[in-house]
């Protein structure tokens, strides 16, 4: 045995034990296509991904009947969720008493600051006759309540009782719960990301286990529900991984089916099956290095690669098999055509990273690695085992049939003209589709449910919300409190019929200042007097009250709300990083066409669908592919140039899949059927690869042109057969690229021996 097949298949075990121990799957399918071009939608994005929204589980328990022990268990299950590991608070429907207080307690020292969004036309109104009668009265109300205690309180430190309208104000921004009889609805936060699936796995269980427990204790009459990013991805993950192990197994059967009817050999199987696995380990490993993890979607796309990386040991095999030299020195003579080949391939694939989509950057790499791995085994350490064994690669089928039938016919110009009629017709009906939730995991039961707990459970519309954005977060409240007028503005016409802000949580620097600086203002001897004589016109003790003043502190800032009972409402509402601030206001049931028109022209404050951005910032992606399209071809072009001295000759190679992606944008367009990036993405991969049989039929470097047809038929129906696995995948993602790349990839093979008519040796 050659020493360099010995050190092979020594290091290969340790190569595999090295990728299955580095492996670190991820499953999250947004981040696979979500990024965004500017700083604010980077930001955005990421806080949809690991924002604290992403981070909860919407629970709704059904008690079947008004059952007067729910709120007990109710308590329990609440009690009881918050001591599992990973859980970071759970909190109820109801804003309960010892909440309010804490709420009360924070905001007491700055209800001067926080008073009106127009301190200079509310404030006055403050300090009039009547509304001090109003204060007053609602003092003495207070005081002959339940909450006595707790009004007195507050009247120590804030006489003049202006907490009651700062309150008033924090308590219309509390998204309320809708209450249900028969329903309780809870929310859990968790401390890690909710696409972090492997920790939301163990969360969940925990979750319904502790419930199962809890609710057999009551009877067992209740009955859980859960919605909210962690499900939905955990649900994401199981089809994923389904369809990770059905395509690779599949792709696997169909390719050792294939071999054994056209080889009827079990060694030349496991030959190339040892290429195969050292070159998908090999990509694994390097992707998971370089990205510190690796997207499923990678693995799956990646068994695809069993269908290119296995021409270059088939080539070298079949070309060994049927010369009577050496096939160190066969490998040789074959070498430029499949070193070409390869670099065409890595060209298409290594474009993909230029679209800007995350995971089609680990798809690059990822593949490069592979077919290059694929091609320096094949030369460099394949010959030297095929020349101390025999393997048996010759056909036992015929494969030239078309080869025959079309050789030395004349069907080059009218085949032209078709594909040309197809592409322009094709074109001036293509329909694009950049609303990628079209592709995304079908998991239509699970948002049904979605929609079915929300609405027990929230006020805010979905998906539709303000969007804000500034340089800083000073910009950003200020234009926050921009828009709250104009939102209040709606709600009084009954275009809005809530919204949920920043303000009254939190205020400008420059707010606060207006607000404190007038209250001082009228914060007189006069005012005082008058005070003084509405509380003894109410049946109260002027006396027994103190002098109002505004309390000397600082202003309210981000990180001491962060800090206090408030932080929980706020959750989601603001995004910093990299001197960007974004915050969101939360929307109920409103007249979109309403909110449009007032925030139309204003490039900071956005009335904003998520749907829209989305298909917005997947416009831009769509674009970027189309050039990496263009490019593509062209540095293929410019490749096939270099190597043949001559555009003609590179033309020639390069057109059977240039026409094929005619046929196919022209079909689509003329069937009505719409694109999208992943059409483009795989109309790229159909030229990166069809090229290849282009090189292989138009160098023939054996100079036997069946031989090296064969070898080009098995090459181009593993690769057909490893793409049209993906077609019975479950992600529609990948069911497009399976009907975009098979088809594309037949065509640009039944299409060599149409356009390159002279086989040319050397």
């Amino acid at each position: 045995m050659h020493i360099r097949v010995l050190l092979f298949l020594l290091a290969a075990p340790f190569l595999l034990a090295a990728a299955f121990w580095q492996l670190d799957v991820k499953t999250d399918i947004s981040a696979f296509f979500v990024s965004g071009e500017s700083s604010q939608m980077k930001l955005l994005a990421g806080q949809m991904q690991t924002g604290e929204i992403s981070r909860r589980y919407l629970v709704s328990i059904a008690q079947g009947k008004d059952d007067e022990q729910a709120q007990a268990f109710i308590n329990t299950l609440q009690s009881d969720w918050s001591q599992i590991k990973g859980i970071s608070r759970v909190w109820g429907e109801e804003i309960g008493e010892d909440a309010v207080h804490d709420l009360i307690a924070f905001y007491l020292p700055y209800r001067y600051h926080l008073f009106s969004l127009e301190p200079e036309k509310d404030m006055p109104y403050a300090f009039s006759e009547a509304g001090m009668v109003e204060r007053a009265k609602a003092i003495k109300q207070g005081l002959l309540s339940l909450q006595a205690s707790w009004v007195g309180e507050i009247i120590n430190q804030d006489p003049m009782f202006f907490m009651s309208h700062t309150f008033g104000s924090i308590s219309a921004n509390i998204n309320k719960h809708k209450k249900q009889k028969l329903y309780h609805t809870l929310v859990v936060e968790t401390n890690a990301s909710g696409l972090d699936t492997d920790v939301q796995m163990v969360i969940k269980q925990r979750l319904e286990q502790v419930f199962q427990r809890v609710n057999k204790d009551y009877g067992s009459v209740y009955k859980l529900e859960m919605t909210g990013v962690p499900v939905f991805a955990l649900a994401i993950k199981k089809q994923v991984e389904k369809d990770v192990k059905w395509i690779s197994s599949l792709s696997i059967i169909l390719m050792v089916l294939l071999f054994l009817v056209i080889f009827r050999s079990f060694q030349s199987l496991l030959t190339v099956m040892i290429v195969l696995l050292v070159s998908a380990a090999m990509a694994a490993l390097l992707t998971s290095l370089f990205f510190g993890h690796i997207y499923a979607l990678t693995l799956a796309l990646g068994t695809t690669l069993i269908g290119i990386c296995v021409d270059y040991p088939i080539h070298t095999m079949v070309h060994a098999q049927a010369s009577e030299d050496k096939p160190v020195r066969v490998a040789k003579r074959i070498w430029p055509s499949l070193f070409l080949g390869a670099i065409t391939t890595v060209v298409g694939y290594a474009a993909l990273s230029f679209t800007g989509l995350p995971g089609m950057q680990q798809i690059a790499l990822y593949s490069t690695v592979g077919i290059l791995t694929s091609l320096c085994i094949s030369r460099f350490i394949l010959p030297f085992s095929l020349q101390h064994k025999q393997v048996t690669m010759q056909p036992t089928v015929r494969l030239d049939g078309w080869l025959n039938l079309v050789q030395g016919r004349s069907f080059k110009i009218p085949v032209l003209i078709l594909a040309a009629l197809f592409l322009i017709v094709g074109l001036l009906n293509v329909h694009w589709e950049d609303d990628l939730t079209q592709l995304s995991p079908s998991v239509t039961a699970l948002k049904e449910k979605d929609q079915e707990l929300r609405g027990r459970m929230q006020s805010i519309e979905p998906g539709r919300f303000i969007l804000i954005h500034a340089d800083s977060m000073e910009a950003a409240l200020q234009l926050n409190e921009k828009a709250c007028l104009k939102l209040e503005a709606l709600k009084k016409s009954g275009e809005l019929d809530a919204f949920y802000a920043l303000y009254p949580w939190l205020a400008s620097h420059q707010l606060q200042h207006r607000n404190r600086q007038l209250a001082e203002r009228y914060l007189n001897d006069s005012t005082q007097q008058r005070w003084d004589n509405i509380l003894e016109q109410q049946g109260l003790r002027s006396a027994s009250f103190a002098k109002a003043k505004v309390p000397d502190i600082k202003d309210l800032d981000l990180a001491s709300v962060l800090q206090s009972p408030a932080a929980r409402y706020i959750a989601g509402q603001y995004m910093q990083a990299d001197g960007q601030v974004i915050l969101t206001i939360w929307l109920g049931l409103h007249e979109p066409l309403a909110l449009e028109t007032a925030f139309a022209g204003n490039a900071q404050i956005q009335y904003v669908s998520q749907k829209d951005m989305m298909t917005e910032m997947n416009a831009v992606y769509r674009s970027k592919a189309l050039v990496a399209l263009a490019y593509g071809a062209l540095f293929i072009l410019l490749l096939l140039s270099l190597r043949y001295l001559s555009l003609k000759a590179s033309l020639q190679v390069l057109l059977p899949a240039m026409v094929s992606v005619a046929f196919m944008l022209g079909f689509w367009g003329i069937s009505g059927y719409p694109l999208s990036i992943l059409h483009l993405l795989g109309l790229l991969l159909v030229v990166a690869i069809s090229v290849d049989y282009g090189i292989f039929f138009y160098e023939n470097r054996t100079g036997d042109m069946k031989l090296t047809y064969q070898a080009i038929v098995i090459s181009a129906l593993t690769t057909i057969v490893a793409f049209m696995s993906l077609a019975l995948a479950e992600n529609p993602a990948l069911q497009v690229l399976a009907w975009t790349i098979a088809p594309g990839v037949l065509l640009g093979f039944l299409l060599c021996p149409l356009f390159i008519q002279k086989a040319v040796r050397g």
